[in-house]
């Protein structure tokens, strides 16, 4: 399921630039609404994989 989250992560970076994340986070927040707490778990979940993506990776 991960790498299918990192897969999906980037191809919403891909469409949606710089609001990827918000993206993410609004659809989370739509289905908490109608109380599909799974499926909005699983957006919270793609929206970490998004923010991770954006920080800078720090040489071992």
């Amino acid at each position: 399921m991960t790498q299918d989250l990192t897969f999906f992560a980037e191809a919403l970076v891909f469409a949606h630039g710089h609001r990827a994340e918000c993206e993410a986070a609004l659809h989370a927040e739509l289905c908490e609404k109608s109380g599909n707490m799974e499926t909005a778990d699983t957006w919270r979940r793609l929206q970490k994989a998004i923010r991770d993506q954006a920080r800078p990776r720090l040489a071992a």
